[in-house]
């Protein structure tokens, strides 16, 4: 019942091959309260940019703890201790027998009487409950179903907005670019495919893991749900009109917004309003609107393809 939703494994493949993703050089210096990161990088037309930027040590930090720090074994281990707690602060002698499995936390009660036990069991899923939240919220995840719990895109979107304006306003002084959303969201694509690709499961976590957009940057890596949550937060302020949605897929995420189609574009359609699909996990340079073979594969039949709105 606790399975954590693997969706971000698979870098991006082109159909007939495609240029790949070009970071020329990448440096990170420290200072007294925060580090500039700076990139040197090509685009799929070849036009070589420089890109720089300061993040905060506290947010690349906060980053860094919330990927390292999440497992399903810790948020086990935290939710006995307040399942523990609970029982303590119930009294009447009260005793609480906890085990976990495949399945989750399981737990038996023990009281004075019925009565006492019925209470002591109804307060301690609620406790329950409550905390599982918290804890999910404070990784950025939610539980979507009974067997699953991911990465809740929009609470993470927003909560990223923030540290990644630096990055917006960075892509914002880049020259010769053109004056319209699409040519924005390009090099914003763009330079999140230039990031290097990694792999960011392990078995300690039991499924994929989320990068938060400063620990991706100042680590210079990150996978395809990862990247896709931390361009759209840089979208949310450097094409701020437009509305955002990530596509899950057995194995992969992508990003989407919604800018006018051009021909070939790949799009999708959700509440009455079409977007344009943008594949941020790299490591080929697909433009706007181009997907992968595994994308294309899913999209062509989407009984597989949920659809996640960020704003």
């Amino acid at each position: 019942m606790r399975r954590l939703l693997a969706a971000v494994l698979l870098p991006l493949v082109l159909a007939g091959g495609s240029a790949q993703a070009q970071q020329i050089d990448f440096k990170r210096s420290s200072r007294s309260g925060d580090e500039l990161l700076s990139y040197r990088w090509r685009d799929p037309e070849k036009r070589e940019y420089t890109t720089a930027f300061t993040l905060t040590k506290d947010a690349i930090r906060q980053s860094e703890t919330s990927f390292r720090e999440f497992s399903l074994n810790a948020m086990w281990r935290y939710l006995e201790l307040d399942l523990r707690d609970e029982t303590e602060k119930f009294g009447q002698g009260a005793r609480i027998n906890l085990s976990r499995t495949r399945d989750g936390l399981h737990w038996t009660v023990q009281a004075p009487d019925q009565k006492a036990a019925d209470q002591l069991m109804q307060r301690t899923k609620d406790r329950l409950a409550r905390s599982e939240r918290d804890y999910l919220a404070s990784h950025l995840r939610r539980r979507v179903d009974a067997h699953r719990i991911m990465v809740d895109f929009a609470a993470a979107t927003s909560a990223l907005q923030g540290p990644m304006s630096a990055v917006a306003r960075a892509l914002g002084a880049t020259s010769n670019i053109g004056n319209s959303d699409r040519a924005r969201v390009a090099l914003a694509l763009a330079f999140f495919q230039e990031v290097p690709y990694a792999v960011l499961d392990d078995t300690e976590r039991h499924g994929g893991d989320f990068l938060p957009a400063p620990a991706l940057l100042a680590q210079n890596r990150g996978d395809c749900d990862s990247k896709a949550v931390a361009l759209a937060a840089v979208l949310r302020t450097y094409a701020p009109s437009r509305k955002l949605v990530v596509l899950t897929m057995p194995g992969h995420a992508v990003l989407a917004v919604d800018l006018p189609a051009e021909q070939g574009d790949w799009t999708v359609q959700a509440k009455g309003r079409q977007y344009v699909v943008l594949e941020a996990a790299g490591p080929a340079m697909a433009p706007v609107g181009r997907v992968g073979s595994v994308t294309a594969r899913y999209l062509k039949d989407a009984r597989e393809t949920q659809i996640w709105p960020l704003n």
